[in-house]
């Protein structure tokens, strides 16, 4: 049996928003031909999952994931995530490193833990071990610590020669917090994404269902997740139980929650709502001072009213709004963090600084991609550049799925739509013939894609 990947048009714009981190897991064998399933998961600004694409092996071979990334990189215009969470599948480790040399690296924390205590033996019933092997693990918070920590386990309990645990300490970058901390990972630790997924796959057929139908299962538990966003869409501008689209807030007219409110998913806002909550429990160690060499940069050092908490540095620089704390929340989540949220309250910013509203996590980050040109003339991800025929073609596509699954249901739009898209036609066939366009037009310039792309390439057992 061949080699199966597919992933459908809607997938390129949701990989274009949502592509920096991306969750794969293949441990799951389904339908009658035995084949390795293998989702393409990530998180989209609702932190609901969102699917790149789907894939079939018959082997865990190098040159299996090998064709695999690369087929799938070729499908979604090169760009290579931030970010890759998957299993210690060493093939799959190798083909990585090869296909996303830009890519970083991460082991899945959970097998990680699943797999560890069959190789502890009589330590499982230590808890002071398991407290520092967590603390390598999660709470570590600097290489050196990291290393301090893993040594002084190491001595303890003489391991000098385990097997295992020298392993792991050789590929130690790939899963202890201490070396990933200023890198976005979406708050995952995990491939919890394509595991849940590959659930939801498993649900939906059974080891006699061909791949056919297991495609079109994939296809409708897509079709779902993209149907619940667009609900979370909806809810975040419309619901009536939010004033205008926006949340409720616990504090009430606080600037700094009004401002998130009005950016921010609401899923993303209670978290940012939390951190602000939480900033209230937070104290100066010592008064904030400013940096030796710069009077507009304040140094202070918070922590938590709980003694054990770890004390923490946060520099801001006032001219330029930027803000940086030695937890590292915001490089790793891409929200500003509880201590961070202090200093800022205390020093009178009344909005959110723009190079710390990520964009992957506000409610018009469609909108915005999709309809919203750029001053220069030139519409992309970001607006940043000219973006390729195929990127363009697949994010004019989904528009107009969106628009007309918008406007079916209602007459008015329907007739409504049908009027832009042959005033957009005649609009655009004269731009490209270069003919002036009347000044009193008013409709917007959009472009009616091709037919629905469907990707799929197939390849022969290798």
């Amino acid at each position: 049996m061949m080699n199966f990947y597919f992933r459908d048009y809607r997938s390129v714009a949701d990989y274009e928003y949502f592509g920096d981190v991306l969750s794969i897991h293949t441990t799951y064998r389904t339908n009658k031909y035995n084949l390795i399933c293998a989702p393409f998961v990530g998180i989209n600004h609702h932190m609901q999952n969102v699917m790149f694409g789907l894939a079939f092996l018959s082997h865990e071979t190098e040159s299996s994931f090998e064709w695999l990334f690369t087929t799938f990189l070729d499908s979604m215009n090169r760009k290579q995530p931030q970010t890759i969470f998957s299993d210690q599948c060493q093939a799959m480790v190798n083909a990585i490193e090869r296909v996303f040399p830009h890519s970083h690296h991460r082991l899945c924390q959970w097998h990680i833990n699943q797999n560890a205590p069959s190789h502890f033996g009589k330590l499982n019933g230590d808890s002071s071990f398991k407290n520092l092997w967590h603390k390598c693990m999660t709470r570590c918070e600097s290489e050196d610590e990291f290393e301090e920590t893993w040594k002084l386990m190491i001595d303890k309990y003489n391991l000098d020669s385990h097997r295992w645990l020298n392993g792991m300490y050789k590929i130690r970058k790939k899963w202890a917090i201490a070396f990933c901390n200023e890198i976005f990972s979406s708050g995952l630790l995990a491939t919890s994404r394509s595991e849940s997924t590959n659930m939801t796959l498993k649900r939906t057929g059974n080891k006699m269902s061909s791949l056919y139908n297991f495609v079109m299962n994939f296809t409708k538990v897509q079709t779902n997740w993209h149907k619940k966003e667009k609900n979370e869409d909806t809810r975040c501008r419309h619901d009536t139980r939010c004033r205008h689209g926006k949340p409720t807030q616990i504090l009430k007219n606080h600037p700094l929650l009004t401002h998130a409110a009005e950016v921010y998913t609401i899923s993303i806002y209670r978290l940012f709502e939390l951190e602000l909550v939480n900033s209230l429990n937070c104290k100066f160690v010592e008064p904030p001072f400013c940096s030796p060499g710069d009077w507009n940069c304040i140094v202070a050092k918070v922590r938590s009213h709980d003694e054990n908490s770890r004390v923490r540095h946060v520099m801001f620089h006032k001219q330029i709004l930027e803000i940086k704390c030695s937890c590292h929340k915001f490089e790793t989540m891409g929200i500003l963090c509880k201590h961070a949220v202090m200093v800022l309250n205390c020093m009178d910013v009344i909005s959110l600084p723009e190079s710390y509203i990520l964009k992957r996590w506000t409610k018009n980050i469609r909108d915005r991609v999709h309809f919203g040109f750029e001053e220069s003339g030139v519409s992309g991800i970001g607006g940043g550049g000219h973006v390729s025929d195929m990127v363009f073609v697949n994010q004019i596509m989904r528009s107009m799925y969106d628009l007309t699954q918008l406007s079916k249901a209602h007459d008015d739009a329907r007739k409504r739509l049908y009027r832009l898209v042959d005033a957009a036609t005649d609009e655009i066939s004269c731009l490209v013939q270069n003919l002036k366009v009347d000044d009193e037009t008013t409709c917007s310039s959009i472009s009616i894609g091709e037919t629905d792309e469907i990707y799929v390439r197939k390849k022969k057992e290798l």
